[in-house]
């Protein structure tokens, strides 16, 4: 049912409080903000076209929302005599806002140095260090909307010893900051003598 309002100063002052602030629309007032991390492998490949692996895993991660990537980790895992400098893995990481209202979401990495170099992108644009320092945000997502970035994970040089690399990506609302979700991913080799 519409409601008119006909005295002048009543609907004069209901602008006020609206334009002040003072009165939140429904919509607003029961915003509920959640970030929801998926993962999943994407590619593996070494320099020179030596091979290339386009291999899109499940997504992981849907719906579970929790600070520690638990039950939202994607793991490769290989053995082998020596791995040629350059070899690389990467991972889709999707961004979704789960929420009612729109919102922008802080993208955190998070883990222990290793001899792989690890770096993140979003299309062809390196955003290694936002993400590295937590200061990279996505654009507005409207409730449901979906927000892609990469994570690749690079072997600097040969070697022959056993590496493994693992990085916590942590996302958080900017509309409601406690609310936050983390998947995780990482390489594990071990080298076989040969």
């Amino acid at each position: 049912m519409r409601t008119t309002i006909r005295n002048p100063w009543a609907a004069s002052l209901l602008l006020g409080a609206l334009a002040a602030g003072l009165l939140a629309s429904p919509a607003l007032a029961g915003a509920r903000y959640q970030p929801d991390g998926l993962i999943r492998q994407a590619t593996s490949g070494a320099p020179g076209g030596a091979f290339l692996y386009t291999f899109h895993g499940p997504w992981l991660g849907k719906h579970i929302y929790n600070a520690t990537g638990a039950h939202q980790t994607a793991v490769e895992v290989a053995m082998g005599s020596t791995m040629a400098l350059g070899t690389y893995y990467t991972f889709d990481i999707s961004i979704q806002n789960d929420g009612s209202a729109t919102d922008r979401f802080r993208v955190n990495a998070t883990g222990v140095p290793s001899a792989w170099v690890v770096t993140y992108s979003r299309g062809t644009t390196n955003i290694t260090s936002a993400v590295v320092t937590g200061t990279y945000r996505t654009p507005s997502l409207a409730p449901g909307a979906t927000y892609l970035i990469s994570a690749r994970i690079t072997l600097p040089q040969s070697s022959n010893l056993s590496f493994s690399v693992a990085r916590l990506v942590t996302i958080r609302s900017v509309g409601d900051p406690t609310k936050i979700d983390a998947v995780k991913f990482g390489f594990k080799w071990t080298a076989m003598g040969g």
